[in-house]
């Protein structure tokens, strides 16, 4: 959901902007963004200036002469790459066909191409992050926007007779048939030199002005062309191919469109403006993992290491992450070097490397998860793949808690304390109603990030490590001669009373929520990667791991409660040890993988069954964990029963 609104600025125009880039030096990505904004204005604005070699408005004539020389000098301080050569003789060029007033068709394919070329070579961010919200884009033009352009987006708000020029009219072919979404999310961040309109890029944040930008590119069609460009979507497989993903539908201008696919293109751009789910709900998990690597390189370069931590935090959260499962059934290898790769790339960004280094590291990913998509391309299509990682996905999210929930169950039992299994049945209902409804409310409701997903994973983790701990020394703490003849006595009479009770509840919650979430998301991804035999596959893999967790769980509850009760209390002790130790470890590597903790990787195998990983940070704990339990152990055998 959007962010509260804020109150706008008063309007600052682009030419301020201009000046004062000029007196200080701006990073690249800020330089290269105002690039495409201002080509994007020459292109729209020239064919209007200069028709049939005579120029109708000799101030905006002058203006287009002044933009060119200003692409010109931002393009000789961009990082020297291949394409700069090019770029600035095509700057050159340009000048010149301004100069001898070219025809406007000319100039703005020349832009089109100057644009394109920029966008490509300097990683130019041409899509939002997430799916644009247009229900905000609404709601934020009818605050901002209609005092002006007018509540249709006609030119006609109450505001506009008093203005010079006047504001746009988003309904006017000429003009909005030359703009991309990308270059009205530009006018939205920039402003317009020599206008009213304002430079949004301090007044609303990111996910706002692409809302905003999206809501004013549909303006222009109709109901009855976007209806006809859903039938050509869902009928033309050259259309599909065009757009295959959304930087092909924000980049992309009508005119542009009907030229190459026709009006019918025309329509299902259109269409797809005012339906972008349709394309970002398709994006493959490794997909959104390679684009957010290059934004996040992009970022790099430009001096935005913050920005470009968070960005790859994110590529493995919300990408990597949810096709692990699908390439561990198919080539482990791979996967772990991903996830190896992808750490490293993250700590190079926190050190500050050489851009060269975090370049070469971004890319050897890139290749490393192309290898991966074709992968899964060809593999998730077998059912057993689709079997296999099923119940992996199961089985590995479960087990701890099955195992967690039997042996609280066999001990209370073993006590007769039956009375308290309804706190049991309490805590993990509860958790599995409330880890679905987080992930409903994750869909369709609320963002919640993939960061956030791990920092909850993490801190329950620790969390029911620590209660863990504090259970297991309990239970040693009853075998000692003189503690367990007072247990025996009392049965444990009032040890397990009260807040206690609901302890035990909150061990279940912790056991069960801690993996629902995640579980959903796993099983999600899986689905959408598979075809409908895959799918089948899917729901077995599933239903197979639920008995198998089934039948572990009532193994260890029949064989449990048939030991003598001291033994029970050893056996148990030690199990709710161990548990706590593969906890803490597999808490502190979920807030690793958040960005929240640092990570000094050490040669040491991957078991991610008992939370083993392989850094210093995650073992070390764990190493800690192990030595105070034998401690604790000598120190009780020294004591006096």
């Amino acid at each position: 959901m959007p962010t509260p609104l804020r109150r706008l600025l008063r309007p600052a125009l682009l030419f301020l902007v201009f000046a004062l880039s000029s007196l200080q030096p701006a990073d690249a990505a800020d330089d290269a963004a105002t690039l495409v904004h201002l080509l994007g204005y020459i292109g729209v604005d020239y064919p209007e200036t200069v028709v049939d070699g005579r120029v109708r408005d000799a101030a905006e004539y002058a203006e287009q002469g002044e933009f060119v020389g200003r692409v010109r000098a931002l393009l000789v301080k961009l990082p020297d790459v291949a394409e700069r050569v090019e770029l600035l003789r095509q700057a050159d060029e340009l000048a010149r066909r301004i100069a001898r007033k070219a025809p406007g068709g000319e100039v703005t394919a020349l832009t089109e191409q100057m644009r394109a070329a920029i966008v490509t070579a300097y990683r130019v961010t041409v899509v939002p992050r997430k799916l644009p919200d247009l229900a905000a884009g609404a709601q934020l033009y009818a605050e901002h926007c209609a005092s002006c352009h007018g509540i249709d987006g006609r030119g006609d708000g109450p505001q506009a007779r008093n203005l010079d020029p006047a504001p746009f009219d988003f309904h006017d072919p000429a003009r909005q048939n030359q703009r991309s979404v990308h270059a009205l999310y530009n006018v939205v961040t920039l402003g317009l030199d020599g206008t009213a309109m304002p430079a949004f890029a301090a007044t609303l944040n990111d996910d706002e002005r692409w809302a905003l930008a999206f809501h004013v590119a549909n303006l222009l069609a109709t109901a009855a062309e976007r209806e006809r460009g859903a039938e050509l979507w869902a009928d033309d497989p050259v259309f599909r191919a065009r757009f295959a993903s959304l930087s092909a539908v924000t980049s992309a201008t009508p005119a542009q469109i009907s030229r190459e696919l026709g009006p019918g293109g025309a329509k299902v751009l259109a269409y797809l403006r005012a339906h972008p789910h349709e394309l970002m709900s398709q994006e493959p998990p490794l997909v959104f993992s390679a684009r957010l690597l290059d934004q996040s390189h992009a970022s790099y370069r430009a001096g935005k290491t913050e920005e470009a931590y968070a960005l790859a935090v994110t590529a493995y959260l919300e990408g990597f992450e949810l096709a692990e499962t699908g390439l561990m059934a198919i080539r482990p290898g791979l996967k772990q070097d991903i996830e190896r790769a992808m750490y490293d790339y993250r700590a190079l960004i926190k050190a500050q490397a050489a851009e060269t280094e975090v370049a070469a590291a971004k890319d050897r990913i890139q290749a490393q998860l192309a290898t991966a998509r074709e992968l899964l391309d060809t593999a998730t299509l077998g059912p057993a793949v689709a079997f296999t990682s099923s119940l992996v996905i199961l089985l590995r999210e479960g087990l701890e808690a099955i195992l967690l929930l039997a042996v609280v169950v066999a001990f209370l039992i073993k006590t007769d304390r039956r009375y308290a299994l309804k706190y049991i049945h309490i805590g993990w209902v509860t958790a599995l109603l409330l880890g679905i409804a987080t992930w409903v409310a994750a869909a369709y409701v609320v963002d919640i990030s993939g960061a956030s997903r791990e920092v909850t994973e993490g801190v329950t983790a620790l969390l029911a490590a620590a209660i863990l701990l504090y259970v297991g020394l309990w239970l040693h703490n009853k075998l000692q001669a003189r503690r367990w003849k007072e247990f025996i006595e009392t049965k444990v009479q009032g040890a397990f009373e009260g807040g206690t009770l609901w302890g035990i509840a909150l061990v279940a919650f912790i056991a069960v929520y801690r993996e629902v979430f995640e579980t959903v998301l796993f099983y999600q991804a899986l689905w959408l990667q598979t075809g409908n035999g895959g799918q089948s596959m899917v729901v077995l893999g599933f239903v197979v791991a639920a008995v198998v967790l089934v039948v572990l769980s009532w193994l260890i509850f029949r064989f449990s409660v048939r030991l003598p009760l001291r033994l029970f209390f050893a056996i148990n002790s030690v199990l709710l040890y161990a548990l706590a130790v593969v906890f803490a470890g597999k808490g502190i590597a979920a807030l690793q993988e958040a960005g929240k903790l640092p990570v000094t990787r050490i040669e040491f195998p991957t078991i991610d069954l008992l939370g083993i990983y392989p850094n210093l940070q995650a073992l070390g704990l764990q190493v800690t964990l192990i030595l105070a339990a034998v401690a604790v152990l000598v120190l009780s055998r020294r004591r006096p029963g």
